[in-house]
């Protein structure tokens, strides 16, 4: 499989300064799909997805694809883009699209993948505006964020059937947990509000893939699944 990576800063009116991208080029020819990553490092580093990904596209167990990895600039930075932002859903679901388009190329669809808090803003992003995204990739997103509030605010958005790989393990059981370096407070558990959430966002239409793995808030298992979550958001099976 032909990897290029480079390295590029992207200027947006949506955020304040420009933000650093990874971008794992596919030069077969043949990648019609982009795929974004938010939480870019970690993704890049402790879950070893461009490895994976790698491996599993030499082998044919993944399409060819593009990636951008975002990483982050900082922890409060994380808090602050992650956590439902408006701004910065803008940045993801209007600049960062135009900007693929004109500096890497054409792609006929594009996907937004996170973890923990970035899982969550994936989600809210797709959400927000409807008709960008084909599918989005959240691992163990945080939905217990202000008391479940993105799964008691489904309604309010336009229904558009969006497609989602939600994930969780059967270890993240930790309640009433504050979250440096901001204050961000958990309640209830990983386990729990993900599996509202997903009740919630299959009872309002969306065809939502809920994967319960053996394990924690672990980048481990997060690689473990990542292949055969990719197959599925990628494909066509429901």
């Amino acid at each position: 499989m032909s990897m290029r990576i480079t390295e590029h800063l992207i200027s947006s009116e949506s955020i304040a300064a420009p933000r650093r991208a990874r971008v794992h080029h596919d030069d077969t020819g043949m990648a019609k799909d982009c795929l974004l990553w938010m939480d870019g490092e970690i993704y890049s580093g402790r879950v070893k997805a461009p490895d994976i990904i790698e491996e599993a596209q030499t082998s044919g167990a993944l399409p060819a694809f593009t990636c951008v990895y975002l990483p982050n600039e900082s922890q409060l930075g994380r808090h602050a883009d992650y956590t439902c932002s408006e701004t910065f859903t803008s940045f993801l679901a209007h600049d960062l699209p135009g900007w693929v388009e004109r500096e890497i190329g054409p792609f006929e669809r594009f996907y937004l993948c996170g973890l923990s808090l970035s899982g969550l803003q994936a989600i809210f992003t797709a959400l927000s505006h409807s008709g960008i995204f084909a599918g989005v990739l959240a691992q163990s997103p945080s939905a217990w964020w202000r008391d479940e509030w993105l799964a008691s605010a489904l309604a309010s958005f336009e229904n558009s059937g969006q497609r989602l790989w939600l994930s969780v393990g059967s270890s993240e059981l930790q309640e009433n947990l504050t979250h440096a370096p901001t204050s961000l407070y958990q309640k209830t558990s990983q386990l729990a509000s993900v599996r509202r959430l997903a009740q919630e966002m299959t009872r309002v239409g969306h065809t939502v893939h809920l994967h319960e793995f053996d394990g924690g808030h672990d980048p481990a298992c997060w690689g473990e699944e990542l292949t055969g979550a990719l197959g599925w958001l990628l494909g066509s099976e429901g």
